[in-house]
């Protein structure tokens, strides 16, 4: 099953340099890291985290949610979403996702999980 995700994971971030797929990263100064072959792999590796449009994920830490996030930035929108996390063992943890995207700050989604700080992701492209 863990196996499964990882397939998964690591076939998006092969697919998304080629797909019109938007990933965002939960670090601005690593998105140089895209540019390379398997830097995506590497970014992940490194504890980072890597936010598309119905899930989120690490090396091994993968998080998916429905529905599936619409990204833009026109005016202030906030949006709730049901999913659960996975990560090896299998542990599974049921969570709900709050996201925020404003025009204020255009390319950042801005994910509540119950944490006590929020966790921020850029784009790449914007």
């Amino acid at each position: 099953m863990i196996f499964r995700h990882f397939l998964t994971f690591a076939t998006l971030l092969l697919a998304a340099p080629v797909s019109a797929e938007r990933i965002f990263l939960n670090d601005p100064n690593s998105c140089h890291m895209l540019e390379q072959e398997y830097g995506d792999l590497d970014f992940a590796g490194s504890g980072g985290l890597i936010l598309n449009d119905s899930g989120f994920s690490s090396l091994e830490y993968f998080c998916e949610f429905q529905p599936d996030l619409k990204f833009h930035w026109d005016g202030w929108q906030a949006t709730t979403h049901m999913g659960h996390c996975q990560e090896p063992g299998p542990f599974y943890t049921p969570t709900l996702f709050t996201f925020l995207m404003t025009e204020d700050e255009p390319g950042v989604v801005v994910m509540y999980d119950g944490s006590e700080e929020p966790t921020r992701f850029y784009s790449c492209t914007d």
